[in-house]
C-alpha cells in the first residue's frame, strides 16, 4: 500500500517562511520513511496564503482519493478546510501552535495549545515583576484569541495592560501602534503579529526606543521560531518565545531535514512537528493495517508513538498531543532555552484546569 499525503501549505504569500518551513519537516520525514521502504507520496499544494482557496485545494485532494492531509498554518486556513474534511471524511493534521478551543473529529492538533505558550509565557512575565504590558496581533483568530487569553490571565495576575491594537494580516502599517507603546512606556510587549509584518514591526520598535533591544522579554511571543528569526536582525535580541521545541534541543533527524528541504536550513517548532505528524500518521496506519482516517486515529491515539521529536501521546478524546514546552530568549539570531518542562504536558485546549494565579514554583524548569 502507497499511502498518499495532501502536503497544504502556503510556501508563497504573507507567511511564507512558516509554511516553507513546515513542508521541509514534512519532506524530510517522507524522504527516511522512503529511505526505509515506506510506500508514501506526497501530493503538494500551495494556496498562497489566500484563505479562500485552502477548502478548494482539500476537497480537491479528497476527490481524488487522498484521505490524509497535512497542512494549514493559520487558524483561519484550518477553520476554511474544515467543512471539506467534513463533507469528505478526510483527517488534517495539523502541526502548528494555535488559540485552543476547538476539538474537530476530523483535525489531528499536534501543535502547542495555550497551556503550552500563553501561559508559560504569561507567568513568566509575572514573575519578572513586569507590570505594564502592551498587546498587538494581528487582525484574525489568532491574534485576537491568544491576546484575549493573554489579558486575562495578566490581569488576574495583577498586569496590568497599557493597550491593545490588532493590524491586518499582511500589513505593515503599525506606526500608530509603536508611538501608543512608548507613549505608554510599556515594560513588555506581547506579538502575536505572524509574517513579515512581525519583522517590520521589531525593526521599528528597536529604532523608536533602542534601549529595549537586548533586554531579556521586553517582547513576548507565542509563536516566534527559527522559521523566520533571520529575517528580524538584532531587533530580536530579548525577545522571548514560547514553543514545543527550538533549534538547540533538534536532533540529527530535523537537523538532516533542515539542511536539506528548509530554505533557511533552520530547524523551528514548525518543522519538527511537521516532521513528528508523518512518522505518527505511518505509525498510526501500520498498527491499523490500512489508512482509513479513523482507524488510523484509533491506532495512532493508542499509545505513545516514537518520534524526532520524542514520544507523542495524543489524546483520544481531545484530539490533541501533549507537549513539553519551553521557553527561550533570542539572542545573535539564535533561541537560548531558559525553561523548558521535565515531561510533556496535557494539552488543555478549553483551559478548564488552570489556575490564575502567579504559581509559587514554575511548571518549567530552569535550564542551567
Amino acid at each position: 500500500m502507497t499511502l498518499r499525503l495532501g502536503l497544504i501549505f502556503s510556501t508563497t504569500g504573507p507567511y511564507a517562511a512558516l509554511g516553507q518551513s513546515a513542508l521541509a519537516g514534512a519532506l524530510g520525514a517522507v524522504a527516511t520513511l522512503r529511505a526505509q521502504g515506506v510506500g508514501i507520496e506526497p501530493v503538494i499544494r500551495d494556496p498562497g496564503g489566500d484563505a479562500a482557496r485552502y477548502e478548494a485545494e482539500t476537497a480537491a485532494l479528497l476527490e481524488d482519493g487522498v484521505q490524509h492531509i497535512l497542512g494549514a498554518i493559520t487558524s483561519w486556513s484550518r477553520k476554511e478546510m474544515i467543512p471539506a474534511l467534513e463533507r469528505g471524511g478526510g483527517l488534517l493534521w495539523y502541526p502548528c501552535p494555535y488559540e485552543g478551543f476547538e476539538s474537530n473529529d476530523h483535525v489531528v492538533y499536534l501543535g502547542a495549545a495555550p497551556n503550552h505558550h500563553v501561559l508559560p509565557a504569561t507567568d513568566w512575565i509575572a514573575r519578572q515583576g513586569m507590570r505594564r504590558v502592551y498587546l498587538v496581533g494581528s487582525n484574525y483568530v489568532w491574534g485576537w484569541e491568544t491576546l484575549r487569553l493573554a489579558r486575562e490571565r495578566l490581569e488576574a495576575l495583577g498586569v496590568g495592560i497599557v493597550g491593545e491594537r490588532f493590524v491586518p494580516l499582511g500589513s505593515d502599517r503599525h506606526d500608530h501602534v509603536l508611538d501608543e507603546i512608548c507613549a505608554q512606556g510599556a515594560d513588555c510587549v506581547i506579538d502575536s503579529l505572524i509574517g513579515p509584518p512581525n519583522a517590520s514591526f521589531l525593526r521599528g520598535l528597536a529604532a523608536r526606543d533602542p534601549g529595549r533591544v537586548g533586554r531579556a522579554g521586553h517582547v513576548v511571543s507565542f509563536n516566534q521560531t527559527e522559521a523566520d528569526i533571520d529575517a528580524l536582525g538584532p531587533a530580536a535580541d530579548g525577545l522571548l518565545s514560547a514553543g514545543s521545541l527550538f533549534e538547540g534541543d533538534a536532533g540529527a533527524a530535523l537537523k538532516g531535514a533542515a539542511r536539506r528541504f528548509a530554505p533557511n536550513g533552520r530547524v523551528s517548532a514548525f518543522l519538527a512537528s511537521a516532521y513528528a505528524a508523518v512518522e505518527i500518521l505511518v505509525e498510526g496506519c501500520r498498527r491499523a493495517g490500512t489508512d482509513a482516517p479513523r482507524a488510523v486515529f484509533r491506532a495512532a491515539t493508542e499509545r505513545s508513538v516514537a518520534t524526532a521529536m520524542g514520544e507523542v501521546r495524543i489524546d483520544p478524546v481531545l484530539r490533541h498531543a501533549a507537549i513539553a514546552p519551553r521557553l527561550a530568549l533570542a539572542e545573535g539570531g539564535r533561541f537560548h532555552v531558559i525553561e523548558r518542562a521535565a515531561t510533556p504536558l496535557p494539552a488543555d485546549p478549553y483551559l478548564t484546569a488552570q489556575r490564575a494565579r502567579v504559581p509559587p514554583r514554575p511548571d518549567l524548569r530552569i535550564v542551567r
